[in-house]
């Protein structure tokens, strides 16, 4: 066995013979991976790879992007190779990672998920033309630009080169982006609102997290693409210093004060307000203003066109509107009706039967009462009655004429005073009734789908976009009932009520309009002399729509506009705000929100509640059964107690016949 086996076997206890220079190599050569490791572990590259990896593991993304170049300079360095196998090692153990090449994109690729990026970039001046080439890559336009984080590893850059670096990725809208440049403090952060411009931050606290870059603004000028509503948005002049009030201009202006920024209100060149779409693709209004980064954002709120949803980003809709077609109230019904429109059709056939068996009973009570001989000469003096005869006798009783014939018989004359008193409480409550149906007059039924559209002689006005709106969801027939009646107007009159200009020159005028929008119209419009609103909105909507407001498409400011809105809706500012503007608006008296309570169910886009309410009313204008009913109770005790006097007369007449009966004696 060789010398050195035998020693390795022995536990190192070498013989005497074997030289100390032997015993010395085999030392080294057993302590060799121990002192590589150690390196390995100390080296830079090592550690630059582990702070990227705890900032990943830290973010906890859904998908980790590492991008790597293969042909730029300083790529094939060893220590670039060997940070960039250290860093897919680490990333690539501990979440889900995609490696892309750099050279394969021209722009960065649009993200569904949050995510983070890692550019890995070679070391110092090498990295140069690389983080050019990752500044032109990057995308202005990616969405929720929020959820997606950039790492830039570049180790030995200069704070020149973090500048550069940073003001690049600025002028792309990014936000989240840190640098690691070396092993101690070598973190740097950017501040794109620090006085003199942006400045590179480094983080001293070691902790590696994305700050939050909005929290204060330091008076930054935002730019509001904002313009002027009747009823959300109300100019305060001027304009450029103060804004707009009522509850979209409040919570405009409050958000910017919370962010401490600046604002500058900039209405549409165009005039097109919300703005359209047009057939080459391009956009009008405030959504041109975005869309070309004229402008940050627009808190006028709004639905959002199918066509415009591609191109623009929109805070989270917490608010769904209707669209709603408010048309000309009912007319009043004819006067010639209102005589037979007091009764319901049923209570009219009741009082017409009883009538008929009130004349059978009394002549069928005159027929037996011949049986029942009297003292006088009752054919001579008062001859019995013919059936024309008595109808005429109830029917005038009825009217309140005098009864001229009278019978002197205890029953009939009981069952004619019961019918003259039923025919006057009858006739008191329906004389009573018709003279409040003059005061408090019936108006037909309200058009409350849009089947009942064709028999109507209207001019349906809107803006072009509202037409645009309803179409995709209307069937066929609703929407050509609503195009051959429409006259489209310009967008440009959205910034005013041009609904009560219209109604005034056409009494024949219908609006398709937002719901809070109709029924502030209603408040407007409201027939004090009728006691009832001079339009009507068909309880058939025809669209629901998200409500919210827009941004350009990978705005950086979105997920902090989306908290503050949120919180104003959650913690009840909006409620606030709209109850004050409508104290506070002009023209409106103190007690408005009672008003409009009172109005609620005449306005109400609810039909269940609609129907409830609509019911209440007809209880107090048309008479039932229910209001007639002790009448008719009074008219029942009075035929059975007639009835009864009746049977007494004809018992009383058989005993006194049996009485004077002569005895047959044989």
């Amino acid at each position: 066995m060789p010398q050195g086996a035998e020693a390795f076997r022995n536990g190192f206890r070498l013989p005497p013979a074997v030289d100390f220079e032997m015993r010395e190599s085999l030392v080294a050569l057993l302590l060799l991976p121990i002192v590589c490791a150690a390196s390995h572990f100390a080296s830079a590259e090592w550690r630059l790879a582990r702070m990227s990896c705890r900032i990943v593991i830290q973010q906890n993304t859904q998908i980790t992007y590492i991008y790597r170049c293969v042909s730029c300079l300083g790529a094939s360095t060893p220590e670039h190779l060997e940070l960039e196998l250290e860093l897919h090692r680490c990333v690539g153990s501990q979440v889900a990672t995609v490696t892309r090449h750099i050279e394969s994109h021209e722009l960065e690729p649009l993200r569904r998920t949050d995510s983070i990026s890692i550019f890995h970039i070679p070391a110092g001046n090498d990295g140069d033309a690389l983080v050019r080439r990752i500044i032109n890559m990057l995308n202005p336009r990616q969405p929720r630009k929020h959820l997606h984080k950039y790492i830039f590893l570049w180790p030995g850059a200069s704070m020149e080169q973090l500048q550069d670096l940073f003001s690049g990725c600025w002028a792309k809208q990014l936000l989240f982006g840190l640098a690691i440049t070396r092993v101690d403090d070598g973190i740097f952060d950017f501040d794109p609102f620090a006085e003199g411009g942006l400045r590179v931050v480094q983080q001293r606290d070691h902790s590696a997290s994305y700050s939050d870059k909005l929290k204060d603004m330091r008076g930054f000028e935002l730019r509001y693409s904002m313009f002027a509503d009747p009823l959300m948005a109300i100019p305060i002049q001027p304009v450029a210093r103060y804004g707009y009030g009522a509850v979209d201009g409040v919570a405009a202006r409050v958000a910017a004060e919370i962010l401490n920024a600046s604002v500058t209100y900039v209405l549409p060149e165009d005039n097109e307000s919300y703005g359209r779409c047009l057939p080459n693709g391009s956009f009008t209004g405030v959504v041109k203003d975005l869309t070309s980064d004229k402008t940050h954002f627009g808190p006028n709120s709004r639905f959002v066109l199918d066509c415009m949803w591609p191109q623009v980003e929109v805070l989270y809709p917490h608010t769904r509107r209707m669209l709603y077609l408010v048309v000309p109230a009912s007319d009043i019904q004819p006067e010639y009706l209102i005589f037979l429109r007091v009764f319901r059709r049923s209570v009219w056939h009741l009082l017409l039967a009883n009538f008929l068996l009130v004349v059978l009973f009394f002549w069928l009570l005159q027929r037996l009462q011949k049986r029942v001989p009297r003292r006088w000469d009752m054919g001579r003096r008062f001859p019995f009655a013919r059936w024309y005869e008595i109808v005429e006798t109830f029917g005038k009783s009825h009217l309140g004429e005098p009864v001229e014939r009278f019978s002197q018989i205890s029953s009939m004359r009981a069952f004619l005073m019961c019918w003259i008193l039923f025919s006057y409480v009858v006739t008191t409550i329906y004389f009573a009734k018709l003279e409040s149906a003059f005061v408090r007059p019936t108006y037909e039924a309200q058009l409350d789908n849009l089947d009942g559209l064709s028999s109507l002689n209207v001019r349906i006005y809107a803006v072009t976009t509202i037409f645009d709106a309803v179409k995709s969801t209307l069937s066929e027939r609703h929407y050509s009932l609503l195009a051959s009646r429409s006259r489209q107007l310009p967008l440009a009159l959205t910034t005013s009520y041009y609904q009560l200009i219209v109604s005034r020159r056409d009494r024949r005028s219908a609006f398709i309009m937002r719901d809070f929008h109709a029924r502030d119209f209603l408040a407007l419009t409201y027939n004090a002399q009728a006691d009832r609103p001079s339009y009507h909105i068909v309880k058939e909507y025809l669209r629901s729509m998200l409500c919210t407001y827009i941004m350009p498409l990978g705005s950086p400011f979105l997920y902090k506009f989306q908290s503050l809105f949120t919180g104003f809706h959650e913690h009840g500012f909006y409620e606030h705000w709209r109850q004050m503007d409508l104290i506070t608006r002009d023209g409106t008296s103190p007690n408005a929100e009672e008003f409009y309570e009172e109005l609620g169910d005449q306005t109400d886009t609810d039909p269940a509640v609609a129907d409830a309410a609509g019911n209440r009313r007809k209880k107090h204008v048309v008479l039932t059964l229910d209001v007639l009913q002790g009448a008719f109770y009074l008219w029942s005790l009075g035929i059975v107690l007639s009835s009864f006097g009746f049977l007494l007369e004809h018992g009383y007449c058989f005993w006194k016949t049996q009485q004077h009966k002569p005895y047959n004696i044989t």
